[in-house]
């Protein structure tokens, strides 16, 4: 991109620019250290309880493990926090002066990759994915900004759609690995599997009749419903066990029941700060939006497979295809451009490692921690340079996990870098040692 070609420079010290807070190198790395690995025992804390709750995890985990993954995984990213601000000190001293790709970017880059080596082995991949998803959004929110693309309207739907369309016919054919194929499993069921996978998938569950027996489907009037329901006729080629309207039916409620239950939850942790509060968010419109994407998505996906069959009064893995992509659509309930990424980078990683088993394509070494260290450099210097392009939730990330330090950068100094740095926070300007520095407040800036 031509933001990397820019031959400007600027030659405030690391206090004026940076870390604003204090005129001290060493004092400023410190206080990130700190500050982050705090936030990290928070953020990690839970989420590795979180997880044992879903893995059901034993006790000798608890006591053996747990501590040791959080306190890693904390240090981990509190070094990434700390290197960060040292690089950006060591390169201001050994240049004299910040250059575009040196201010931010290459320290970044340097910081990351020394962090990552510090995590352990098995979630280097995931955090590499992940932090490869935000860059490809921030970047795709930088190009957009300068008028370079225009965003296609319903652009996230139209891409989570082809996605699913991809994902669903290889789901069909049983082609992805273990992980994936459970993820649809819950998704959509397992009864659009090969017939002898589907075997050996329902051997290793509880009597069907006892599964589908879910307390909903007790209860009056809605038993002679659902009796009607499991009566009406499925195609010899089905794989289900009930009616292809019971079958549809079951899964828009599964899915939708699930979807409901867990924005629900989200919102009651965000704002249950009073009896009110609380109420108000187990009724929100947005919880559903996402029940009703989740049980769409089951619900057009069992429904359209079963139609083909009708139709066609043949099966074919292929009816994956149009079926993903109709079930894709389900997203105008609860559009998400992050979700839509994040499902397609994870298909061209499948893809990725499908041509190197085919002996297609290469395999990369260490291409981990290299993509983690491209794309959170890239991150962290368009946080600094232009914050305005940054997903919104990774930016309210960056704040919490280092005590908000990260907003206290002078982005007006930044300017002659990159003119639109300030854009977010135009009126922010750092109350400076007068001892170390000769920086006034310019009159344009309005205090209010």
């Amino acid at each position: 991109m031509a933001i990397f070609s820019k031959p400007a420079r600027i030659t405030y010290t690391c206090y004026e620019l940076g870390h604003t807070w204090t005129p001290s190198c060493k004092k400023a790395s410190i206080d990130v250290l700190l500050v982050v690995f705090k936030e990290s025992l928070k953020i990690y804390g839970t989420l590795y309880m979180i997880a044992v709750l879903f893995q059901r995890k034993g006790k000798e985990y608890l006591k053996s493990k747990l501590w040791k993954e959080v306190l890693q995984s904390s240090l981990f990213l509190s070094t990434n926090g700390m290197l960060f601000i040292t690089f950006f000190c060591v390169w201001r001293k050994l240049l004299g002066c910040h250059f575009y790709l040196t201010t931010f970017f290459i320290p970044a880059v340097m910081a990351s990759f020394v962090a990552l080596l510090l995590e352990r082995r098995s979630r280097r991949s995931m955090l590499a994915f992940y932090m490869a998803n935000v860059a490809l959004e921030t970047a795709f929110r930088m190009l957009v900004f300068r008028g370079i693309i225009t965003p296609v309207k319903h652009g996230a739907v139209w891409l989570f759609s082809f996605v699913s369309a991809i994902y669903l016919c290889l789901f069909r054919n049983n082609s992805l690995p273990a992980a994936s194929v459970s993820a649809f499993k819950f998704l959509v069921g397992p009864d659009e599997l090969p017939s002898t996978t589907l075997v050996e998938v329902r051997s290793s569950l509880p009597n069907q009749g006892q599964v589908e027996e879910h307390w909903l489907w007790k209860t009056q009037p809605i038993r002679k419903i659902v009796t009607w329901l499991k009566r009406c006729p499925k195609h010899d080629l089905c794989q289900h066990f009930n009616g292809c309207a019971f079958y549809i039916t079951q899964g828009f409620l599964r899915n939708f029941s699930i979807g409901y239950a867990v924005q629900c939850g989200i919102k009651l942790l965000s704002s249950a700060r009073s009896p009110r509060a609380a109420l108000t968010s187990l009724v929100h419109k947005q919880n559903f939006y996402l029940g009703a994407f989740l049980g769409c998505y089951s619900a057009v996906f069992r429904g359209v497979n079963c139609l083909l069959r009708w139709l066609r009064n043949h099966d074919s893995s292929l009816h994956g295809l149009l079926a993903g992509f109709l079930a894709g659509w389900s997203m105008l309930w609860y559009k998400s451009s992050t979700v839509a990424l994040y499902a397609a980078t994870k298909l061209a990683e499948r893809l990725y490692f499908k041509g190197i088993e085919a002996g297609m394509l290469p395999y990369i070494k260490c291409a981990d921690i290299i993509i983690y260290s491209i794309s959170t450099g890239f991150v962290f210097h368009t946080a600094m340079m232009e914050p305005h392009n940054l997903r919104p939730a990774y930016w309210s990330f960056l704040n919490r996990v280092t005590g908000s330090r990260i907003g206290t950068v002078n982005r007006r100094l930044l300017e002659k870098l990159s003119p639109s740095a300030a854009k977010m926070l135009p009126n922010f300007w750092p109350d400076y040692d007068p001892r170390f520095t000769n920086l006034v407040r310019p009159s344009i800036i309005d205090d209010s």
